[in-house]
């Protein structure tokens, strides 16, 4: 996650894995840190660079979903508190199988 002040956004860049035979579907994020949190995707038309919200993002059996930089990532916004590097911000990633990831992740440059 990177670096913000209280009330502006940030974004989350991660990567999904997942090792079972079965395929998963991210619906929604929750970051207590946020006001709101959402899917998106970074996308360039012609040289004009845009950001679509995503319903879900699917993970096949035994692949991987890199959430990244002018790609897909997690959009943190109207942030309950300024995030320093070293921090760390508590994610909770909700699948459509009603299964729940909580993971801590690092603020960093």
């Amino acid at each position: 996650m990177r670096p913000a002040e209280l009330g502006a956004s940030s974004a989350v860049y991660l990567t999904l894995r997942n090792p079972s035979p079965d395929t998963l579907v991210l619906r929604s994020v929750e970051i207590d840190a946020a006001g709101a949190v959402g899917i998106h995707e970074s996308m360039d038309h012609a040289g004009m660079a845009s950001m679509m919200p995503r319903d879900s993002v699917i993970v096949l059996p035994n692949d991987s979903v890199t959430f990244r930089e002018r790609g897909l990532h997690i959009m943190a916004s109207d942030l309950r508190t300024a995030l320093a590097t070293g921090d760390t911000v508590v994610v909770r990633l909700r699948y459509s199988s009603a299964r729940i990831d909580t993971v801590r992740v690092a603020v960093r440059e």
